[in-house]
């Protein structure tokens, strides 16, 4: 039996669109903070799943027709998953020298527990992990 921690699972699908990225991110701030999560966590989060989103925006659909990006948070007893999603076709990133660009799944990887990124021809999940207090 999962315990879940309230609010209810957060489950939003938006059109991959930069104008939907600051209206994810308030209401997953909000239901962040209705679970209970310190505001230091919150900001680890939102920093994390915000490069998530943008990736799935910026490089999912690169070269195809607009397309959507699913997120989904759940909390349970201590821990904290937040799943994002597209359908587009991701292209593994590059860091270049000297750039400032490519940085983005570093920054994930050092803002929560555990990541994980599965990119397959029907699309790219990401998976973010926290534990919480």
């Amino acid at each position: 039996m999962l315990l879940y921690r309230q609010p209810a699972p957060l489950a939003m699908r938006f059109d991959a669109d930069v104008d939907h990225l600051a209206p994810s991110r308030d209401a997953l701030r909000g239901w962040l903070a209705q679970a209970g999560i310190e505001p230091e966590q919150i900001q680890y989060v939102l920093t994390a799943v915000g490069e998530a989103v943008a990736n799935a925006i910026e490089h999912g659909y690169r070269g195809q027709s607009a397309g959507t990006v699913s997120l989904r948070a759940t909390a349970v007893v201590d821990s904290l998953h937040v799943t994002v999603i597209d359908s587009g076709t991701w292209k593994t990133p590059r860091t270049a020298p000297g750039g400032n660009r490519g940085r983005g799944i570093i920054l994930m990887r050092g803002l929560v527990e555990d990541i994980t990124i599965r990119s397959t021809e029907a699309g790219t999940t990401v998976h973010l992990y926290a534990r919480i207090a």
